[in-house]
């Protein structure tokens, strides 16, 4: 039998990250895609949950985050022409009483923020922290709430200050 890995958490963890959101938006797929619907599996019909993935890159003196956060934005548009349904919606077809993606083009979800801390800050990613939700937005401010449950793709850019030295 292995060792718990999380055992015993640093006591100080922060609990705030004092996450600011700079801009939200709807990118669209940078050409015209194609309406359809896709079929979801009954697998897809049952298993419906957020995936939420963080990932920590460092940054680059010649790549200025507001620069990478256009970029971003930018080759978001156009991976939504070849992964159209991630700017579709989610529906329950009346007919068929089943869930399935309306490729419509309506356009995924992106957030730039920033928090007050650096990495060094953060502290120990390997233990797991409540903060660490703040990194994630999992709803768009801008939209009606009854399209809040529907969007199907949100991605946030998320700047940490420098590194203390």
């Amino acid at each position: 039998m292995g060792t718990a890995l999380y055992q015993n958490p640093p006591p100080d963890l922060l609990q705030d990250l004092k996450v600011t959101v700079h801009n939200s938006s709807l990118v669209f797929p940078s050409e015209e895609t194609e309406r359809k619907t896709m079929f979801l599996s009954n697998i897809d019909q049952v298993l419906t949950f957020d995936v939420q993935t963080v990932h920590f890159f460092p940054t680059h003196k010649d790549f200025p985050p507001q620069l990478v956060t256009e970029k971003i934005k930018e080759t978001l548009g156009k991976i939504l022409v070849p992964y159209d349904f991630l700017a579709g919606r989610l529906n329950l077809n009346a007919e068929s009483g089943r869930l399935e993606i309306d490729c419509d083009g309506s356009g995924a979800g992106f957030v730039a923020a920033s928090s007050e801390y650096s990495l060094d800050d953060i502290g120990d990613l390997v233990y797991p922290n409540p903060a660490f939700s703040q990194l994630v937005c999992s709803t768009l401010d801008m939209l009606k709430p009854d399209v809040h449950h529907r969007l199907l793709c949100i991605l946030q850019v998320h700047e940490l200050n420098k590194l203390s030295n």
